[in-house]
């Protein structure tokens, strides 16, 4: 997943595909710019939902999820939304109205396995969008259940 022009080539598809669909049965996109890497940078344009972690946030020299945000939304197309979780801090999200959306954090009593704890956020948020929730509850549950995950070890006992 790290191969933007593979990733490209695969969101191309996706457009292709779109434009011969109804409105109500096309795929939505969604990209993820973890790392610093410059060639993963075209993503950005390229989802309707676009995640950013904090460490490319930090690397454009923004302190907060909601500075990120804001900074960097002139990259995503129009119409997208563009989310950034801090850990600790919580997500922020952004989208074409302009309100800047955010939710706290939910850690657990006891930290014991952060490994996946942001691939968990980004599939929870997808899923709740997916489930029709608004983006500000999707953050929410995002943020929900990366805490969770990150209070046991691995991914046994997150659905319950």
């Amino acid at each position: 997943g790290r191969n933007a022009d593979e990733q490209m080539k695969m969101i191309q598809r996706v457009s292709d595909y779109n434009k011969s669909c109804p409105a109500d049965q096309r795929i939505s996109v969604s990209v993820e710019i973890e790392k610093e890497q410059e060639d993963l940078y075209q993503l950005f344009p390229c989802g309707e939902v676009v995640f950013v972690s904090k460490d490319v946030a930090q690397h454009f020299g923004f302190t907060s999820s909601a500075e990120a945000v804001v900074g960097l939304y002139p990259r995503v197309k129009n119409g997208a939304y563009l989310i950034c979780a801090w850990a600790e801090q919580g997500a922020d999200a952004l989208g074409p109205d302009g309100r800047v959306l955010h939710s706290p954090s939910f850690p657990p009593e006891k930290i014991v396995d952060t490994l996946g704890a942001g691939d968990t956020f980004n599939a929870s948020v997808i899923y709740a969008l997916s489930k029709g929730q608004s983006m500000e509850e999707a953050i929410t549950f995002g943020c929900r259940i990366a805490g969770k995950k990150c209070g046991i070890h691995g991914y046994d006992g997150i659905v319950s």
